[in-house]
């Protein structure tokens, strides 16, 4: 898993990777099996080129909950994967598989994700999109993928 990235915030594990696709079963089978032996209670997985019927896929049983963008090919796709009970406020999807973003409440405080697949080309607009969407969210923003922005220290 030579892209993944761990780090611990306030208690909390957070693991961003881009896993370049999970359309075949069995390499659906070791990501998830990777993930679980990481033990990270939030996870920012990029470029899954799964297409919306196909999100359900990416379940297990110690997943609680999980939040994807698609694209209409098998290409792109971002997912946050959550396995601690908390409390959803707002999620946002991509129609185009660039990101997801998902607000919801650790430790009574609310908290913005925002997982990003940037386009590997100079798009202004595209990040004054996303500066746009979020900027009433911070500073309370924890973002990894492609494209990050800030983070938090989280007390609980």
């Amino acid at each position: 898993m030579q892209d993944d990235k761990q780090k611990k915030l306030g208690g909390i594990t957070f693991c961003s990777w881009n896993i370049r696709g999970a359309n075949e079963p069995i390499k659906r089978g070791k990501i998830l099996a990777q993930l679980k032996s990481l033990n990270a209670d939030i996870i920012f997985l990029q470029e899954t080129h799964l297409k919306l019927q196909a999100q359900t896929s990416l379940k297990a049983n110690w997943i609680g909950q999980s939040y994807h963008s698609s694209y209409i090919s098998k290409s792109r796709g971002t997912a946050i994967i959550i396995r601690l009970p908390l409390k959803l406020k707002n999620t946002i999807a991509d129609k185009e598989g660039r990101y997801v973003i998902v607000t919801e409440a650790i430790h009574s405080t609310p908290l913005t994700m925002v997982n990003i697949y940037a386009p590997n080309f100079d798009n202004p607009q595209f990040f004054n999109k996303i500066l746009n969407i979020i900027s009433v969210q911070l500073p309370k923003c924890v973002n990894w993928g492609r494209f990050q922005l800030c983070s938090i220290s989280i007390s609980g």
